[in-house]
């Protein structure tokens, strides 16, 4: 007579196998098919994102009266050509959209998840954003928000080892001074439904802020524990939107002069972090968010990178001109990743020691390092369709 065994033991022993193995035996049983999908993937899944495997960018070349532009990929840690690794990768996904890719489309990543959104102002278009799951080789056209309306700037937010589904933020930001400056509309795969949520601005901005054009954020974000995280296009202020409470607070950023205007936000080990230089340019620091859940959280300054020592080491960018910035930290270790328009260096806290990751051949520039390199991690979750196809 067959033994029975229960569910975490059939966990544990699945974890132990090699993940290609393990999706292949979703076809053993319902029972299988269930425990494989809503634990073993999510697990193999929040495993890989504290490793992450590439880095994806928007590549810049000169071309006749201006720049053109395309989306990048280069594998990390070992990299070879990123240019022809871009290829394949990018193609992975292309060709899964039912659209032609340009650089306008690429919005977001979060841990493996991409988020596209076909920015045509066509009324008629029946889906205007996009989530890629490469790993599954899968392409999910998100059902439009009602009333249904030109697309805004969105996010995607998905931690597996929280939760086996995502959500998909768009942030509707208003000209006039109001109490309301910002809705979300959110999107989620365990509903298929939309929700918006006027959102209020529980901290006080300073007059700057409230004299600005346009209450704004800019796009890069991070998603922790049920919050997204933005710089503000106000300088010195980082905003955090609760996407289960109707509030925002305006969290003012540890240095008020520095060199690069709005700096860098990432995470790492489950705190959310800030780079950015100081006054003189020749030092880039590194904060840590403490109590950022509160209503008055605090900074701490954790790390100071030399930037001369650093150059030193490579007298090409010395002599390029351009500088140094974060453009992304290692979620699970003490690398921080440091680049400028032609190279990206990892640059490990502790040791003080830096290793070239990965150069750019002559005449392509990485375009808004800072603000739009994203880490990529494979994702093994299966994502739901909420229509007949992507189209």
């Amino acid at each position: 007579m067959a033994v029975q065994l229960p569910d975490d033991m059939i966990v544990e022993i699945l974890c132990r196998l090699p993940v290609k193995v393990v999706m292949r035996l979703k076809v053993v049983s319902k029972a299988w098919h269930r425990i494989i999908s809503n634990v073993c993937a999510p697990l193999f899944s929040a495993a890989a994102a504290a490793n992450p495997s590439g880095f994806l960018f928007l590549c810049s070349y000169q071309i006749i009266g201006g720049l053109g532009y395309f989306a990048a990929y280069a594998s990390y840690p070992d990299v070879h050509d990123c240019v022809g690794q871009t290829d394949g990768f990018v193609d992975s996904y292309a060709c899964m959209l039912p659209f032609m890719l340009s650089s306008d489309h690429y919005f977001d990543c979060c841990n493996g998840l991409l988020l596209f959104v076909r920015r045509e102002q066509r009324e008629a278009l029946p889906h205007y954003y996009f989530v890629c799951n490469t790993t599954t080789r899968q392409c999910v056209a998100i059902p439009n928000p009602r009333p249904r309306t030109a697309p805004f700037a969105a996010a995607i937010a998905y931690d597996p080892a929280k939760s086996p589904h995502y959500k998909v933020v768009r942030f509707i930001y208003f000209e006039e001074k109001t109490s309301c400056p910002v809705k979300l509309d959110i999107f989620s795969s365990d509903t298929g439904k939309w929700v918006r949520r006027g959102v209020m601005l529980s901290t006080e901005l300073p007059l700057a802020a409230a004299d600005a054009d346009e209450y704004g954020c800019i796009r890069r974000s991070i998603y922790l524990d049920g919050m997204i995280y933005k710089l503000s296009f106000v300088v010195n202020y980082l905003i955090r939107f609760d996407l289960n409470a109707p509030s925002d607070v305006a969290i003012e950023l540890p240095h008020k002069n520095a060199a690069a205007c709005h700096g860098f936000i990432g995470m790492s080990r489950g705190s959310l972090c800030y780079s950015n230089h100081d006054e003189s340019g020749l030092m880039i620091s590194v904060w840590l968010l403490e109590d950022r859940c509160k209503r008055d959280p605090s900074w701490k300054l954790t790390h100071r990178i030399s930037m001369d020592s650093l150059t030193s080491k490579y007298p090409d960018v010395r002599n390029s001109g351009f500088h140094f910035h974060t453009y992304a930290i290692h979620p699970a270790s003490d690398i921080i990743f440091l680049g400028n328009p032609n190279m990206v260096l990892s640059y490990d806290l502790k040791s003080n020691k830096s290793e070239e990751v990965f150069k750019l051949s002559s005449g392509l520039k990485i375009s808004l390092g800072q603000h739009f390199v994203h880490l990529y991690s494979p994702c093994f979750a299966v994502l739901s369709n909420f229509d007949n196809n992507c189209g």
